[in-house]
């Protein structure tokens, strides 16, 4: 035996003294459960939009999980979680690669591996990254998307992540309520999906100001989308407590429903009122505005202020729905109105509904709380850490877009013929049925930049005879 192997064996107890195997348990089913999310957001997505651009969402909701993955194994676990860093804006690359990790837990006292710590938070950033590269609806190519997808998971979601949970970072030193990320998944989010929306530009068929009008694909698929995202987000949120041997994380779980059910409820009768029809699809995002807001507050809200706090982050975010209209940006998934601005008004229940007594209920956390516990200064802590993530996702975004669509083949935004033809056959030549090749199957009209025509129907437009570039113009016919 080597004196290495040696010496591990004999640090093992000591390293491992501290874990829970019930902990451990459910650390590794919670982040098998969230896991479901990634393909929940592609199908939820997807089956807002015209069918012809439907697998193209799925494809670039799971290529991203591969991804952001990849990146958080190099470095972006060590830069969101170190906690050898002594910088308070981002940590280290101790953990790169995940060398420097032992069979113990990530901190002193932990109760579950840091292995699993980083399973765990790398789903985190995979969802977040999802939710905004999901602005390339209908006129967004591929692969910058997925450039741009692992560029902003480090310049922005990881130092989101340290200064939020790692006890160096900025925003966790001066008191900023936020448990399972309002501020790094859901405000980062949003807002890049709506500076990404603006730098790709309004689809075609904007008419009056207005974006054009549609069916959905599947309101179904999208309903099945957003079960896909709600189950898992019960584990999403409890999982980040890493225990289940205190009465928090029932509380954690309890507060995820309730807030799923009052926002749910809430924001599809407002729906009803406005529209005098049902909609699955408002139910569908109703959910999500719930989870939004309880991601952020579910160990820090007593069940009362989640049920008010839910139902009215429904009404405000229903409410400005049709922003993406005022404000003239083709934010076609409504991600900067359910993300950004849900996750914002989590933050600002932190502030006014904090509870030390729900935050005590691990037996360790103390917390001032909000206003209603007379703690005026909390208000500006969580105001300090949503503005300053969303100055800093938006400037950061837009730097990161107009570089990438400088970078020869990375250009962002397909042509409008494109566009018209249909993200499943201009990016990949697969479609979600059958019925949709029957209509748009022929692009023989088509020419690329290349110079050569469009073949026929039974040709495969991903042949080396023919350039995957931006459609120039379709031929006219005599």
């Amino acid at each position: 035996m080597s004196t290495l192997t040696k010496r591990a064996i004999e640090n093992y107890d000591e390293q491992v003294a501290s874990l829970v195997p019930a902990d451990m348990a459910y650390a590794a089913v919670a982040t098998i459960m969230i896991l479901l999310i990634t393909p929940g957001i592609g199908l939820f997505y997807g089956g807002m939009l015209r069918g012809k651009n439907f697998t193209t969402m799925l494809l670039q909701s799971f290529l991203n999980t591969g991804i952001i993955t990849v990146q958080f194994f190099l470095f972006g676990f060590s830069l969101a979680c170190s906690n050898t860093s002594s910088s308070v804006i981002i940590g280290n690359f101790t953990y790169g690669a995940l060398q420097n990790i032992s069979v113990g837990p990530l901190s002193e006292g932990g109760t579950v591996p840091a292995i699993i710590t980083f399973t765990f938070n790398a789903i985190f950033a995979v969802c977040t990254v999802q939710i905004f590269t999901g602005a390339i609806a209908e006129r967004g190519r591929l692969l910058p998307s997925l450039v741009l997808g692992f560029l902003w998971c480090t310049l922005c979601y990881c130092p989101f992540a340290y200064w939020t949970w790692s006890t160096n970072g900025w925003l966790y030193k001066l008191g900023s309520l936020d448990f399972a990320g309002g501020g790094p998944v859901h405000i980062s989010s949003g807002t890049a999906s709506l500076v990404y929306s603006f730098f790709l530009g309004k689809r075609k068929g904007w008419i009056d100001g207005k974006p054009p009008k549609y069916k959905p694909y599947s309101p179904i698929l999208s309903f099945i989308g957003a079960v896909m995202i709600y189950i898992p987000w019960l584990f999403f949120n409890s999982g980040t407590l890493t225990t289940v041997t205190t009465p928090k994380t029932l509380y954690i779980l309890t507060n995820t429903q309730l807030a799923v059910g009052f926002a749910m409820g809430t924001y599809t009768f407002m729906d009803y009122a406005i529209n005098k029809k049902w909609s699955l699809l408002a139910a569908s995002e109703g959910t999500i505005v719930g989870l939004v807001l309880i991601t952020p507050t579910c160990a820090e809200l007593a069940p009362w202020a989640v049920a008010v706090g839910s139902i009215v982050t429904a009404i405000v975010c229903r409410s400005l729905y049709d922003l993406n209209i005022w404000l003239q940006i083709d934010d076609t998934t409504h991600s900067f109105v359910i993300h950004a601005i849900g996750g914002f008004m989590g933050s600002i229940f932190n502030g006014l509904f904090a509870s030390p007594n729900i935050a005590a209920t691990d037996g360790v956390t103390e917390s001032e709380g909000g206003w209603i516990f007379h703690h005026w200064k909390q208000m500006g802590y969580q105001l300090a850490g949503s503005v300053a993530i969303i100055v800093w996702t938006a400037l950061m975004t837009y730097a990161l877009c107009f570089i990438i669509n400088l970078i020869p083949g990375l250009k962002m935004r397909v042509s409008e013929e494109a566009e018209e033809m249909g993200l499943d056959c201009y990016e990949m030549r697969e479609w979600s049925d059958p019925s949709i090749t029957s209509d748009i199957s022929d692009v023989s009209h088509v020419e690329y930049f290349n110079g050569q025509q469009g073949a026929s129907s039974n040709s495969n437009l991903s042949s080396n005879n023919i350039e995957l570039g931006d459609v120039k113009r379709p031929i006219e016919q005599v």
